[in-house]
């Protein structure tokens, strides 16, 4: 099997159904994982429909790193896809995607991302909407914003190398990044490819959700404490963006505090230039 396909589901059912179909419609040579935390509109019923499914139905919702480790517990593929049940899918999205996992180290990869909330398009039209509004002049590139787990591609030997998603991330939230984050740290790039898209009708499952930010939030920036100055301002997350870009090995902390210490000589130059 080539690809694995790891989905969660918690209620919204017609969400889902749009999803399996443009799953079905622009994929092909998968094997299909749901893993449902505890569903109760008719969620359940639906998806024990869909053919050659595997499926993982927990009594309780046990959050987004749980279940995705348990899909990843059973998942077959060479390729490992995350992708939420609130997205649609774009023509030959795979093919162009593994095309990209030709160069050397690459993590994970996402293809672009188009979101209603900010996008000026809606279901119906987001694949006309992409190809008439995005050109770039390469097919994909090191992106650590744009490659997002609502739809993203890795491998089962990156997997394999840094480790599954961090349950202390419970329910959800910042279990992405920091997945990012250890991969960069163990050589990868992180990828987005310029050339196919997905539709994210976006906020739909979280939503009406307590899913402990300030929790998940702490937990993150003590496992990289200067994370939070960096990422104040746009111009820092500038600087974090190049960094990240172009460095094989990111020891975040210490390129941190340089840029900590950096700073603080220049207000220290400019104050004795005033004076």
């Amino acid at each position: 099997m080539k690809l694995s396909i790891i989905t969660l589901t918690h209620n919204k059912l017609s969400y889902t159904k749009k999803f399996v179909e443009s799953l079905f419609r622009y994929t092909d040579d998968f094997e299909l994982i749901i893993v449902d935390n505890a569903s109760t509109d008719g969620t359940r019923e639906f998806i024990s429909k869909i053919p050659n499914v595997k499926l993982i139905l927990n009594e309780d919702n046990l959050g987004y790193s749980k279940g995705n480790n348990q899909g990843l517990s059973i998942a077959e593929g060479e390729y490992i896809a995350f992708f939420n049940n609130d997205i649609l899918l774009y023509p030959n999205w795979f093919e162009n995607v593994e095309k990209v996992f030709q160069q050397e180290n690459v993590g994970f990869i996402s293809p672009r991302h188009i979101n209603p909330h900010y996008d000026n398009t809606n279901e119906r039209h987001y694949i006309k909407f992409f190809r008439k509004n995005f050109s770039y002049k390469k097919d994909y590139e090191k992106n650590f914003d744009e490659c997002v787990f609502s739809c993203v591609v890795t491998k089962r030997s990156v997997i394999d190398n840094i480790g599954d998603f961090d349950e202390n991330f419970t329910p959800a939230f910042f279990d992405d990044i920091y997945l990012k984050y250890r991969a960069i740290e163990a050589g990868y790039g992180v990828y987005v490819a310029n050339n196919v898209c997905f539709f994210h009708f976006g906020s739909i499952t979280s939503a009406n959700n307590d899913y402990n930010l300030k929790k998940n939030r702490e937990y993150y920036f003590s496992k990289y404490p200067f994370a939070e100055y960096l990422t104040a301002s746009a111009e820092e997350r500038d600087i974090y963006k190049f960094i990240a870009y172009d460095m094989k090995k990111f020891p975040l902390n210490y390129i941190y505090t340089v840029i900590l210490i950096w700073k603080k000589i220049k207000r220290r130059i400019k104050r004795l230039t005033k004076g």
